[in-house]
């Protein structure tokens, strides 16, 4: 359920879907294809191709984060030619004794988002407090 408030979402109470796949992560509007990087790629490589660029633009690199903050094991993922400071992290986590994957914004992991299983579960819990989860300010 996209319950927002950090953001404002103008889709408030909205279910949205998201997939792992083995090596993609499908979205409701973008299918992205994972990739762990070559440490040393983009030090050899500052500069790309229009053609490239194209070619690759669906691509997103992963990196795991080392951090848990709070028990969440995130993996940040960061456009494949994109600069760091523009990521995205998903971690995992149990809130009220079920799975859940936090989609979370920015360097400091600020929590937008929270997947449930199933439907059911993200209604149930559409009112559910995030506050609790993992902010910038608690970060820091």
């Amino acid at each position: 359920m996209d319950k927002n408030r950090r953001t404002h979402s103008k889709d408030d109470n909205q279910l949205r879907e998201i997939e792992f796949g083995p090596h993609t992560l499908t979205t409701e509007d973008h299918q992205y294809e994972i990739h762990i990087p070559d440490k040393e790629y983009f030090e050899k490589h500052q500069q790309f191709s229009k053609d490239y660029l194209n070619d690759t633009h669906t691509w997103v690199k992963v990196f795991n984060n080392t951090e848990a903050p709070k028990g969440v094991n995130y993996i940040t993922l960061i456009g494949w030619t994109a600069k760091d400071k523009h990521q995205t992290s998903y971690g995992y986590t149990i809130l009220d004794g079920h799975s859940v994957v936090i989609l979370a914004s920015g360097q400091g992991k600020i929590t937008d988002q929270v997947y449930w299983q199933t439907p059911k579960l993200a209604k149930k819990y559409r009112d559910q407090n995030y506050d609790k989860l993992i902010t910038k300010a608690e970060n820091n």
